[in-house]
């Protein structure tokens, strides 16, 4: 028996989840690496096969001989989501003066509720993308000779950097392995303002364009269907601020995931999310006489895991 979203999330409160799952990701860009897969359960199998679809077999047969029979190897892979929740409390003291001030029409633009979950989607959101990021620029994630790293007149922001060449002999590399070209790359935002005006990538732009290259130019440039942009920074401990995804470029092929959350075991993803239907969700807000205060809580049970190491290219410290 399918459990229902409704029986999945205890205590949710429909109307700030509604609210949650409105707000965009801004910045965020973990999904177009590795896109959603829906479940119902913290634990599912997911199916890999094997290589026997790129090789030839003898197919011809006579008439009444055996027919040609391929086994084929299938590994199920158990993939488990990592639950993350937060909570954040909101003085009775505020919720008081907002309530005040729309006693004699002061215009009140946030509500109290809108506050509470736009703070916690944004944490949420902000530790599933240095998650999705850490994996991604691992050079563990990847088949050897996936792992590309520049150094001086290499990287894309010097001027004999060729990030064109790297970036095309990388699609060929993955091609070779996995049968499909990657469509996608996913740029530090540091790894974006190198390339758009790399001396190499302005040699396929028009003589008359003066500023540097588009994203729909880049597109067409290297030959993807999506190139994402990660603009998100955290603060660390010492209070400086760094780019989630550093100095790196990552290219993948990401496939299209079916309405449902379907996608054919044999697509060669180089990743994606398993994640509980429905989430991240809000919880019901209680209230705690300890803090004076009602508390918003917030959930999201999620995973990025690798699938095929062979379907991406990582290239490191490219500036």
């Amino acid at each position: 028996m399918t459990m229902t979203p409704e029986q999945i999330r205890l205590k949710q409160n429909p109307i700030l989840t509604n609210m949650l799952l409105g707000m965009g990701q801004g910045t965020f860009i973990a999904e177009r690496i590795f896109p959603r897969l829906p479940q119902t359960l913290s634990k599912v199998v997911i199916g890999q096969l094997g290589d026997e679809r790129f090789h030839r077999y003898n197919l011809r047969r006579a008439p009444g001989t055996a027919t040609k029979r391929v086994n084929i190897s299938y590994d199920g892979k158990v993939y488990t989501v990592q639950q993350y929740s937060v909570e954040v409390p909101i003085p009775r003291e505020l919720i008081r003066e907002q309530a005040e001030a729309k006693k004699i029409n002061l215009s009140i633009n946030v509500e109290i509720s809108e506050i509470a979950m736009t703070t916690a989607n944004d944490i949420l959101a902000l530790d599933y993308e240095m998650e999705a990021a850490e994996f991604a620029t691992d050079p563990a994630s990847y088949d050897p000779g996936n792992v590309v790293t520049l150094a001086g007149a290499t990287q894309w922001s010097a001027a004999t950097g060729t990030p064109v060449t790297d970036i095309r002999r990388m699609r060929e590399i993955v091609r070779q392995k996995i049968g499909k070209r990657p469509n996608t790359l996913a740029l530090s935002a540091a790894a974006f303002e190198a390339l758009v005006v790399n001396a190499e990538v302005r040699s396929y732009l028009p003589n008359t364009q003066m500023g540097p290259a588009t994203l729909e130019q880049l597109k067409t440039v290297f030959g993807l269907d999506d190139i994402a942009v990660g603009d998100a920074v955290w603060i660390n401990e010492s209070d400086a601020h760094a780019d989630v995804w550093g100095n790196d470029a990552v290219l993948a092929y990401v496939p299209k995931i079916l309405a449902g959350g379907s996608i054919s075991l044999a697509e060669p993803a180089f990743g994606f999310t398993n994640v509980i239907e429905g989430h991240p969700f809000a919880e019901t807000p209680y209230y705690e006489d300890n803090l004076k205060s009602w508390v918003y809580g917030a959930t999201f049970e999620r995973a990025p895991n690798i699938a095929y190491n062979t379907a991406g290219g990582l290239f490191q410290n490219v500036i």
